[in-house]
């Protein structure tokens, strides 16, 4: 046994329950957020899965109305099953997963966890509690106004859904070029870090060559010395004497070609600071202008749902949620 329903009348059916899944989820939010929240991937007052899951639930349900526990897990496994591979297929589809219950306990990949399969489980509530008067009121119509209502809700709902995924797409796309200009921010840092150690490298180096090139001078001229000891003792004095101006004239030297070449160093190593700073200053503009760049719709669905995450671009999603959030609250 089944609803003996018209297709005008589940279309109808269908856009009721998504509705009321709006006003619910809306409302729950809207107090865990404490701000309103306008819940979904749509910009009207539907959320298309608990239209769906209502459809699939009343399915499930009056066949199995007799055995609740029957009806319970049927229903459970149906709409858990239901909001898996829509969870899945958006966020293949959208690159973000616009609700994620991985902080929930008992949950499988983020779409789906048991606190939400207990309370989809609920089918019979549903066919005995809230239906009848929802099926009232579209038995009650008549079928001209019927289809006139199902023709406006349907105007609505498709435009809606065009708009809504045509600015997720965008959104993206967004957030690919955002996370290119972060890896790019990445590297031009680790870059900067990398010029400031070779720097002092370098200058390491610059002062034991330097050290090395003095102690190589002095062995030299103390061989000097050796030999004209041993050749003429009596010149002894005056060897003294040029090998002290020597090693004068070898720390003269050394000491000017070690700062010539620190000089050179420093500077070579400022300029390639400066331009890596500039690149990356450029790279943190064009980065906030797209970020405040993002339209009204692509907006709202951030901010419809606050719990989107996205495997591939999580740092960058998490920056535009902050930003957002902090352009509201101001």
């Amino acid at each position: 046994m089944y609803y003996s329903y018209s297709a005008a009348q589940w279309l109808l059916v269908f856009y009721l329950y998504c509705m009321l899944g709006w006003c619910f989820e809306s409302t729950v939010v809207s107090v865990g957020q404490r701000r309103l929240v306008n819940r979904g991937f749509l910009r009207g007052p539907m959320l298309p899965i608990y239209g769906f899951g209502a459809v699939i639930l009343l399915h499930v349900s009056l066949p199995l109305k007799q055995h609740p526990v029957w009806l319970y897990l049927a229903s459970m496994i149906a709409a858990t099953v239901f909001e898996y591979i829509v969870g899945v297929v958006m966020e293949k589809i959208f690159k973000v997963k616009y609700w994620d219950y991985s902080k929930q306990r008992f949950q499988f990949q983020g779409y789906v966890c048991l606190r939400s399969s207990l309370c989809w489980g609920f089918g019979l509530i549903l066919t005995s509690v809230i239906h009848p008067p929802i099926e009232k009121l579209v038995l009650g119509l008549p079928f001209i106004g019927l289809i006139v209502i199902d023709v406006l809700f349907s105007a609505a709902f498709i435009s809606d859904v065009i708009v809504s995924v045509r600015s997720a797409l965008d959104l993206a796309k967004v957030l690919e070029e955002l996370d290119r200009l972060r890896e790019q921010g990445a590297e031009l840092r680790q870059q900067l870090s990398e010029t400031a150690l070779v720097g002092l490298t370098n200058l390491s180096y610059r002062v034991e060559e330097a050290h090395g090139e003095f102690t190589e001078k002095v062995g030299e001229a103390k061989a000097q010395l050796a030999e004209r000891v041993d050749d003429a003792r009596e010149q002894l004095a005056d060897a003294k004497a040029q090998l002290s101006e020597k090693m004068d004239d070898a720390k003269e030297q050394l000491a000017a070609v070690h700062e010539r070449r620190s000089d050179e160093r420093r500077a070579q190593t400022a300029a390639a600071r400066e331009q890596l700073q500039a690149k990356l200053d450029e790279l943190q503009r064009r980065f906030d202008e797209r970020a405040a760049a993002l339209g009204r719709t692509r907006k709202s669905l951030l901010r419809g749902n606050p719990t989107a995450r996205s495997e591939r671009y999580t740092e960058v999603l998490e920056r535009l949620k902050k930003r957002l959030d902090t352009h509201t609250h101001r």
